[in-house]
């Protein structure tokens, strides 16, 4: 694939102009495999890890599509605001230049300003599947011309509990249409989805699916809770670079933050998704302006976060599911770059560390500090007993023997 240039695809002239007024110097491999596939008006569906270029990889070809003609005809479905926002970006950059509008629609704004924008009647919707749902109930827009739906990131949207919501939207589609589904790991549910929305696609993998980055240097903590907050300090002192530290939850990035804040550390922000969205979007840009050198996320808003040159990533939380884990540590080490990834753990998240290392196929190299305590419980199914994981099996409470 080193031969493959951007001339070689089958994109017009226009479009090759504004990929070179945009820098692009050459296609990524996932760009060069589903662009063709794409033209070609044929579904896809492609395993590629963030990073990789995708976006361009269906909005290029939806650009060749869609110029010169009046109507909705294209809907892109994205797992959150942040992501939603990035393609209509490259929308902007790309289709926009060929006369094509493009609206998103996103909760945390104000639906008034959607109608507006549907008004317009833009050849591309770029939405979350759940705003798009309560525009459908309220009759806003029909989606009856729809020529081709794109799923991004379609494991996320599955993972955050949308696959209600997708099928409503697929009902509302056309049966005749072009499907192309992107997703970083083709799990069960995945592949169930797709047999049901897809025909006869054609399938492409970049790289090996749920691998971790291989340029970013790897390391666990093992600590007690009390020594998260003390052992976070002492990095942020050390790093000189940009980080961002994943939280399980929405609380505990908030809780971070004043921590931090507390402790004088005044070059962090923090971003999940009970923020305002202009709250959110201002902490992210300022975080890739270097306003802030640090930023706390949960993952649902951490998936949407696109920085080059981010140094470090720091899992203050151990995440449930080890996708969650490649994902974040997918945010350093990338465009050629090397990153470090530091999880602390504590003695109760010994199954989550055994499920990450058996899906990177290797151990983790760890220590431990000194305050470190191994008493801890181990659950008999073999998995994490953190309350806060629906479906998590309690521990058997002891039977009174006393009579």
């Amino acid at each position: 694939m080193a031969n493959i240039n951007w001339q070689s695809l089958g994109l017009s002239s226009i479009t090759l102009d504004l990929i070179e007024q945009a820098g692009f110097k050459a296609p990524t491999p996932v760009q060069s495999l589903a662009i063709p596939i794409a033209l070609n008006q044929e579904d896809l569906i492609a395993s590629a890890q963030t990073g990789t270029g995708k976006t361009a990889s269906f909005v290029l070809p939806m650009a060749e599509r869609f110029a010169g003609r009046e109507g909705t005809y294209g809907l892109i479905l994205a797992p959150t605001r942040e992501i939603a926002q990035q393609i209509h970006q490259c929308l902007e950059i790309f289709a926009a230049p060929q006369g094509i509008r493009s609206a998103v629609l996103i909760g945390g704004v104000d639906m008034r300003q959607d109608l507006r924008s549907l008004q317009g009647y833009p050849q591309v919707i770029v939405a979350t599947p759940g705003r798009l749902c309560d525009h459908l109930d309220r009759g806003n827009l029909w989606l009856d011309y729809i020529e081709v739906v794109v799923l991004d990131e379609a494991d996320r949207m599955l993972d955050m509990g949308f696959s209600a919501q997708l099928s409503r939207i697929m009902e509302e589609v056309p049966k005749k249409r072009q499907t192309l589904l992107f997703s970083a790991t083709i799990s069960s549910e995945v592949e169930r989805l797709a047999r049901k929305i897809l025909n006869q696609p054609k399938k492409i993998t970049i790289g090996q699916p749920r691998s971790a980055a291989g340029s970013v240097e790897q390391k666990i903590i093992w600590m007690n809770e009390a020594s998260k907050n003390h052992q976070l300090r002492k990095i942020l002192k050390e790093e000189s670079g940009s980080i961002i530290v994943f939280t399980r939850s929405k609380d505990g990035a908030t809780r971070v933050w004043r921590s931090l804040h507390s402790s004088g550390i005044y070059d962090a922000t923090y971003i999940h998704s009970d923020r305002l969205q202009s709250h959110r979007e201002q902490a992210l840009l300022e975080f890739k302006e270097g306003k802030y050198r640090i930023l706390i996320a949960t993952d649902v808003a951490g998936r949407g976060i696109h920085v080059d040159g981010v140094a470090h990533v720091i899992n203050y939380d151990l995440p449930f599911e080890p996708e969650n884990y490649i994902h974040r540590i997918g945010r350093t080490g990338r465009a050629g770059s090397t990153g470090k990834s530091t999880t602390f753990a504590t003695p109760q998240d010994a199954p989550l560390v055994k499920e990450i290392e058996k899906v990177l196929g290797q151990p983790i190299p760890s220590k431990k500090i000194e305050s470190f305590s191994q008493i801890t419980q181990v659950s008999p199914t073999g998995r994490s007993p953190h309350p806060e994981k629906r479906n998590f099996k309690r521990y058997p409470a002891k039977k009174n023997t006393q009579k």
